[in-house]
């Protein structure tokens, strides 16, 4: 009887809140770099902190990031959001009430990607030059389940340029695949991988 009275609570607290708000909350950590660093991140107009940071960000469509620095350009863009899968669930647990709920509180949206890394361009001419660290953070970020995967399978495009990047002669070039893989398995932050593999083969 007991248990019985306690499902009945957890199942009302469910049907007022929303599953999708229960399981995954209303916010979701980001994590932004930018190179140069030092950037200001702003979400909608809320200032987050400066680069490199990971964050708590608020679930919600068409919201959008910027990043400012003095000497660069302001960069712009959109968040991008999709349907949080827990949403559905809470279609089925919860009935209109609690998708509804969901939709209000901003649990139904849900960050993808939830990593984002930008080069700021100089305000001038003069400014800096593209660096092999930069590239680097860049590939990994952008194709991030691409890279991994041809880590994991021997090799491919992506993988073939972070070596070039790295300068590892030709002969070393498949002991340096299993080692960067090697790497990437115990690292799942692209962007802490990326700071990892330019730390341990001292790119410049």
């Amino acid at each position: 009887m007991r248990n019985a009275r306690i499902l009945a609570v957890l199942a009302a607290l469910l049907y007022l809140t929303g599953c999708a708000s229960v399981v995954s909350g209303t916010d979701q950590k980001l994590t932004f770099n930018s190179e140069p660093e030092e950037a200001t991140v702003m979400v909608s107009g809320r200032v987050l902190g400066k680069t490199p940071i990971t964050v708590p960000v608020d679930r919600g469509s068409n919201q959008s990031i910027t990043f400012e620095k003095e000497g660069y350009e302001t960069y712009t863009a959109q968040l991008s959001t999709t349907t949080n899968p827990w949403f559905f669930g809470n279609i089925v647990i919860g009935g209109l009430l609690g998708s509804t709920t969901d939709g209000v509180s901003g649990a139904i949206h849900e960050f993808s990607p939830d990593q984002y890394f930008v080069t700021l361009k100089p305000e001038t001419p003069s400014g800096i030059s593209t660096s092999k660290p930069r590239q680097i953070k860049e590939i990994i970020i952008a194709f991030s389940g691409e890279f991994r995967h041809q880590l994991a399978s021997g090799g491919g495009e992506k993988v073939d340029t972070i070596v070039q990047l790295l300068g590892v002669d030709a002969s070393e070039k498949a002991t340096t695949i299993r080692a960067l893989n090697q790497l990437a398995l115990a690292n799942g932050n692209d962007l802490e991988l990326a700071k990892t593999i330019i730390e341990v083969y001292d790119v410049q």
